[in-house]
Order: structure tokens, then C-alpha cells, then sequence
């Protein structure tokens, strides 16, 4: 047991200061302090997270660094039991004792019925104004037999705690840190700078808030798999079945040092059979990173895992981000494979099922959907179907139109809505000259509409039909209204275009639209495939002359050039393979439902999509600061914005 502290310990300095830590402490921890430039009790108490200064590479600190704590292989530093529990008590006995002293101090003035005069009020106006104010809260909490405290009133007991304290004591409660977060989250830097100085006592610093354990709990490292955090999230909605998607987005190409992982940011992670590896670019030799900066590629791209619990709540969860790297797209479709297996193991350890994956319509994706699936492609050293764990479907031998096997390990998606502007893109084209039957699919019928019926009728304008804008989604909703179609068939020999939105509104109803029954799904889904196949057959089945002949003399279109071939007159294999694979895996999926193999709202099936993460691209675009213009991101950069996105989200649920 120690002797009890000084009455005058909160005074304490230099060498008084010094000789008390090393009775209470030792000798090194003493030397850290000097090392600190710790000199009294009041600047130790002013400090946050004093350990973690020992995460620095210092030579200084080097040296006690060895005799404080532990200094594993991958740089993680860890306090020996002894150093850190003498020095927390002594800092918890020093909080407790300034406490207390301030609790006596305020029961000399309370504890007395203190009377104010007419004067001191004039001189406060503000007293005035409080006690109304808290005569009306007391009012209203009898009014409501209530007892609950609001976060004003924290917030002003926090404000007068601290004014009365000096600034190296200030103290926060629990309300006010989580407001602070958010606060710092939704405003940035700069605004929250200017509003924690310009009201003393009511935010804590900026160091303060990143050594918080729950911040320290969202930090995000690039190629980083959070499984554990997925784990509890989905315990959390009380559900262990998931949609998992992938994407991409353009990053700039921009290498940062991180200081808390002390590795470098930028640079493409290498991949080990398809997995990115983690902190890879870590060194303390210059040469070797001028040998980095020489010969590996700099990321132009960010890739992103989310992960969208499948639950039976009203309101859909909000995806959680399960890691994300850069990358150069420089790898291959098997590559994604043995990395969607990897995810598929490690999450089936934490307890979740991964049900499927889902990625926008990109070539080497497409790929590995058809390879996974099965879809006129097969793997031949992977059987997915050989898993204890696979799903399992009878599939009715008379279905001679669906062409995947009884056995997946999970399904694939193609992003309903990329699929949606790629068949917007095809029919603006200049270089298509899409035909079916003896009508011409043009954009000039859409170009007639918006000349010569009145805009009410149909709601089109000139740029719904410009093809520079190749994501635009919202044009693909408005060419596919039915006022649009009504219009259309007022103008001679449209059908063509018409049968084609048809097709594309089959698909919005099919995987899109939230209200859409099941078995509308299906049948949408099904009309989209089979309006594709017949198109197909007869495109293969006519002469490439009779349907060069069939547009000239539909649009006076001339195609002389040999090299083209007859699929410039049908839309893209990739939009074709999108239709067929997702009306196979939504057929498979409503077996699996059906079979009670799986719950009923795992048919939502338009929350699987990797629309997850733009959404996620969106919100860290968003969040540039008041005053930068730059929307983009650096790799480290949107590590940064999401990390303070999940942070946001964990605030939101408390």
C-alpha cells in the first residue's frame, strides 16, 4: 500500500513531481517523463493516452521504449503489465483526489442557501435566463413524469464545469464526446476548430478525440478484411446471412505516409492468390523506398468490399465496409474468384453466410460470374460444388431453358442498374445499328418524339438523350416511362424501339424497383431473357447481307465495312450475359427461399448490388472540406472519410 497522497500534491513540481513518480513508479517511467517534458501533476493530468507516444520511431524514445514495453515483429508495441498498472493508478489516484477537492470546494459554496442580489443579476443577465430555463424543464418533466436528461443539459454542465477548472483539467462526459465526434465528422476540421475555440470548454481537442477508444475501433487500414468488426455488426442485427458486392472507383494517384501503421499508402498492394497483402510497403530504409517509388505502380484505382446483412427489418441495415485497397486492374478473373472464396471462408468463420456477390459489368468480373456459376464456362482445377456448405436446389428436368447446375457454393449478380445505362449507352450509339425483325432501334424515333410532341405528354429533353453522360441512370427512368411508350407509338414504325424499352423496363421491375412482388420478378426477369434469346437466334439465323439490306432501307444506313460483324446489330455480349446470369441466379434464388433454405427477404433482391458501393464513393466524395472544391480522393484519403463515415453510423445506432 502507498502512503496517501500530499494535501498539496496537486501543486507538485520538478523535483516533487519527479521523486513522487519514482516511489510510485520507478525510475524509467521517471525518464519517460522527462523524455515528455512532464514536469508537474497538472501536465500529466492534462495528457491523453500517454502510452501510445511509444508507437513513434524516435531514437530518443528508443532507448525507453526497450525498458517500458515489449516491441513485437510487426512493430506493435506492448506495455509490460507492471509499468502500465503502477502508472494508471497513480494517474487515477490524482484524478480522484482533484475530484474530490473540487467536490468539496463546491460544497462550501452550495451546501449554505446563497442569496443573490438585484444587483448581481443585473450584472448576469444570463443567471436570469438559466433559471427560467431550467424552471421550465422541471415543469414539462412533471408534465411528463419524466426524468430523462437532455443533451443541452449536459452540454451547459459540461461548459460551467470546465470554466471553473483550468484548462489542463477539462472534463467531458459521455454525451457531449459522442455530440463531438459527429460534430467533427459532419463539419470537418476547420469549423470544428473555429467553434471548440471560440466556446471554451464545451469540445475537447482534436487529439483527444482520435485517442478515443471508439475511434481507435473504426480505423481503417488499406487490405484490411474486418472480419471480427463484421462479425459483431451482424450479431448485432441478430442475422448471420449477408449479400456481399465489389467495386471500383478512380482514386488519385497520390502516396501517403500513414503514421499510426508507419507504412506507405498509394503504392498497389501485391496480391497472394488474389488476397491484397496488408501493410506491405513498410520500411525504415530510404533506399528502399526510393526503389518503390522507381518500380511499383502508383494506384489509379480504389477497390471496395461491402458487405449488406439480410434481415427482416422494415428498414433495410446499412451496408458495412469490409475493406478496401488500391489497385492498377491489372489482375485476372481468377484472381477474384480465390479472393471471393477467401471472403466466403474467413466470413463462414466469424458465423456469417455470404449468400452471393455482386459487381458492376465489368469484363474480367463477367468472366469470373460465368466461371463461378457455371454459365457455358467451367473451372477446371475449382469445384465450388464439391463444399460441405454449398447450396443445394432440385432443378426440375423439364426447365430445358435454364442452363445452371443444382449447386452453388454462392450466387452472382451483375448491378441491375450499370446493366440499365449499358443498354441506355447502346441504343444513343452512333456505332450500333440495332435491328430486330423489320424494324430499325434508333435514337432518332426518341429525337422525333421530343421535336414534335409537346414535353408535357412525356417529360424527355434533348439531354436525356445525349450519350456523354454514360451513368446517367435517371434518364434511363424517364426513356422508360409509359408516357414515353405511349407517345412512341404514335410515330410511324417504331415498334423497334419500343420492344427495346420494354426490355429495359423489364429489367428495373425485375431487380430495381422495391415494390416489385416475387413472382412479378421472375416473370419480368424471364421476359427480358426470352425477348433477348429470340432476338439472338434470329440475328444469328439471317444472312449479315439481308440485314445490312434490312437497315439501309429502314434508315439509309450503309455498313460497307467487312471487319464489322452482325453483332453491331444486337446489344453486347457483356448487357446479354448480365440478363441471362441474373435471371438464372434470381431463379435459384427463389428456390433457395421457397425450400426454406433461406428467409423470405433474402428476395430483396434490389439491396444486393454493388449500387452499395457507389453509395459509399458518393458519401466520401461528399465529405470534402468547407473549403476545398477537389470531390476526389486519395487511397489514404478515403481510408480517412471511411473511417469517420463508420464512425458516423456506430454514433447513429447508440
Amino acid at each position: 500500500m502507498f502512503k496517501p497522497l500530499p494535501s498539496d500534491v496537486l501543486n507538485y513540481s520538478y523535483d516533487n513531481f519527479y521523486q513522487l513518480v519514482k516511489e510510485r513508479c520507478g525510475d524509467n517511467v521517471v525518464e519517460f517523463m522527462k523524455l515528455l517534458d512532464i514536469s508537474s501533476v497538472q501536465s500529466l493530468l492534462g495528457v491523453e493516452n500517454l502510452f501510445d507516444y511509444l508507437e513513434f520511431n524516435s531514437e530518443k524514445l528508443n532507448a525507453i521504449k526497450n525498458k517500458l514495453a515489449f516491441q513485437h515483429e510487426n512493430v506493435l508495441v506492448e506495455v509490460k503489465w507492471g509499468v502500465r498498472n503502477s502508472l494508471e493508478c497513480l494517474i487515477q489516484d490524482l484524478k480522484t483526489f482533484s475530484d474530490n477537492n473540487q467536490r468539496m470546494a463546491e460544497s462550501i459554496v452550495l451546501n449554505d442557501d446563497t442569496i443573490l442580489s438585484s444587483s448581481f443579476l443585473q450584472k448576469h443577465p444570463i443567471l436570469k435566463c438559466l433559471i427560467n430555463l431550467y424552471k421550465t424543464i422541471d415543469d414539462q418533466n412533471n408534465e411528463d413524469n419524466s426524468e430523462n436528461t437532455s443533451f443541452f443539459n449536459y452540454f451547459l454542465h459540461n461548459i460551467s464545469s470546465n470554466l471553473c477548472r483550468s484548462k489542463n483539467a477539462y472534463r467531458y462526459n459521455e454525451p457531449v464526446l459522442r455530440f463531438a465526434m459527429a460534430f467533427h465528422v459532419l463539419s470537418g476540421n476547420i469549423a470544428y476548430e473555429f467553434v471548440r475555440l471560440n466556446v471554451p470548454g464545451a469540445l475537447p481537442a482534436l487529439s483527444t478525440l482520435q485517442g478515443l477508444p471508439l475511434n481507435k475501433h473504426h480505423r481503417m487500414k488499406e487490405a484490411e478484411f474486418r472480419f471480427d468488426s463484421l462479425s459483431a455488426h451482424t450479431n448485432s442485427l441478430k442475422t448471420n446471412i449477408a449479400f456481399a458486392a465489389e467495386g471500383c472507383t478512380a482514386v488519385i494517384k497520390k502516396i501517403s505516409y500513414d503514421s499510426l501503421t508507419n507504412s506507405f499508402v498509394g503504392l498497389v498492394p501485391h496480391l497472394n492468390d488474389g488476397i491484397p497483402t496488408t501493410l506491405h510497403y513498410q520500411t525504415d530504409s530510404f533506399k528502399k523506398l526510393r526503389e518503390w517509388f522507381s518500380t511499383e505502380d502508383r494506384s489509379d484505382l480504389i477497390n471496395i468490399h461491402m458487405i449488406q446483412p439480410i434481415t427482416n427489418m422494415q428498414i433495410a441495415p446499412n451496408p458495412f465496409l469490409l475493406s478496401a485497397f488500391g489497385t492498377n486492374n491489372k489482375y485476372e478473373a481468377i484472381d477474384i474468384i480465390r479472393r471471393w472464396i477467401w471472403v466466403f471462408e474467413q466470413s463462414s468463420l466469424k458465423n456469417v453466410r455470404i449468400v452471393g456477390f455482386s459487381t458492376h459489368g465489368d469484363p474480367k468480373y463477367m468472366r469470373a460470374m460465368r466461371l463461378v456459376t457455371g454459365f457455358f464456362a467451367t473451372l477446371p482445377n475449382i469445384k465450388l460444388n464439391s463444399y460441405t456448405n454449398a447450396f443445394y436446389v432440385k432443378i426440375p428436368k423439364e426447365w430445358n431453358w435454364y442452363f445452371l447446375g443444382d449447386s452453388h457454393l454462392f450466387l452472382c449478380f451483375q448491378d441491375a442498374t450499370h446493366l440499365c445505362t449499358k443498354l441506355r449507352n447502346r441504343l444513343l450509339s452512333r456505332i450500333a445499328n440495332m435491328l430486330i425483325g423489320n424494324h430499325c432501334i434508333s435514337i432518332d424515333y426518341l429525337s422525333t418524339l421530343i421535336r414534335n410532341i409537346p414535353k408535357l405528354r412525356h417529360g424527355l429533353v434533348k439531354s436525356d438523350i445525349f450519350p456523354q453522360d454514360r451513368q446517367n441512370f435517371s434518364s434511363c427512368v424517364k426513356i422508360c416511362s409509359d408516357d414515353v411508350t405511349k407517345c412512341l407509338a404514335e410515330i410511324h414504325e417504331s415498334e423497334g424501339i419500343i420492344m427495346y424499352i420494354r426490355l429495359l423496363r423489364s429489367i428495373m421491375i425485375a431487380y430495381i424497383e422495391k415494390l416489385t412482388t416475387p413472382i412479378n420478378r421472375l416473370y419480368y426477369a424471364w421476359f427480358s431473357v426470352f425477348v433477348s434469346r429470340l432476338w439472338y437466334i434470329w440475328i444469328d439465323y439471317m444472312p449479315k447481307v439481308d440485314l445490312e439490306k434490312s437497315l439501309y432501307e429502314l434508315s439509309g444506313i450503309t455498313t460497307n465495312n467487312k471487319k464489322k460483324k452482325k453483332k453491331q446489330f444486337f446489344i453486347t455480349n457483356n448487357a446479354y450475359y448480365c440478363i441471362e446470369i441474373n435471371a438464372h441466379q434470381l431463379t435459384y434464388l427463389a428456390l433457395l427461399v421457397t425450400e426454406k433454405k433461406l428467409p423470405a427477404e433474402a428476395m430483396n433482391i434490389y439491396l444486393f448490388s454493388s449500387q452499395t458501393c457507389e453509395g459509399m464513393f458518393r458519401s466520401a466524395r461528399s465529405m470534402s472540406g468547407t473549403f476545398s472544391s477537389v470531390v476526389n480522393f486519395s487511397v489514404q484519403e478515403f481510408l480517412n472519410r471511411a473511417q469517420k463515415l463508420s464512425l458516423l453510423q456506430k454514433l447513429k445506432l447508440k
